[in-house]
């Protein structure tokens, strides 16, 4: 579950948040500043997460602090067709563990994320209320450094969805496939609901922007 909002603050910055959870022991909460230079948006910022120790078993969640960075942008291909592109930057500091417990040290490994969506508007009428759309997206995550393994994981989601000025609902399926070790992969399955709430500071809801994808 994924709940987004973006807070215009003027023509040109607005403050990101984002709170993501999975019953069993995933939570991350992001914030963040972002800059518009049309078509791209750019975020800098921190989130904190408790995430599990293995993708297989939700069990022990140890803390993880991750600023983070990211450039989006956002292209209308045809009147009902809109096309996303994002990289984003984790440095991610994760509380590490010995033999099942955590220990107060920290170890750092970066990330890098490229996703791609493509968002398809089942109706071209711009005078309804309430726009519903399909969207498939694929993002790819990549461990980098000196000892870092290349392959993090691979998602695929496909997504149904409605938005309305300053709001997008969205519910669908996400398909992960984890490398766990150094021949080892695993796929998992899951339910996704995302809410997306734009606003403006002092300003028309004409220029909300609800273009905010999730964790």
């Amino acid at each position: 579950m994924g709940y987004m909002t973006s807070l215009k603050l003027n023509g040109a910055y607005s403050w990101w948040n984002d709170v993501h959870w999975v019953p069993g022991g995933f939570f991350l909460g992001r914030t963040g500043l972002t800059r518009l230079v049309r078509p791209w948006q750019f975020t800098a910022g921190y989130a904190y997460g408790r995430l599990p120790v293995s993708t297989i078993t939700h069990g022990l969640p140890r803390t993880e602090h991750r600023p983070w960075a990211q450039a989006q942008a956002v292209m209308p291909l045809a009147r009902s067709l809109v096309f996303v592109t994002r990289v984003r930057y984790d440095a991610r500091f994760r509380q590490e563990v010995r033999q099942s417990e955590l220990l107060k040290s920290y170890s750092l490994t970066h990330r890098l994320r490229w996703m791609v969506t493509c968002r398809k508007f089942l109706f071209a009428d711009k005078n309804r209320d309430w726009k519903p759309f399909v969207a498939l997206s694929n993002e790819v995550l990549l461990n980098v450094g000196p000892r870092a393994s290349r392959f993090d994981q691979n998602r695929v989601l496909l997504m149904v969805g409605a938005q309305r000025e300053g709001i997008q609902l969205q519910l669908g399926y996400m398909n992960r496939f984890v490398k766990t070790g150094v021949d080892r992969f695993v796929q998992n399955h899951m339910a996704v609901v995302w809410i997306t709430h734009a606003f403006v500071w002092k300003k028309s809801p004409r220029e909300i922007n609800t273009e905010m994808d999730g964790e």
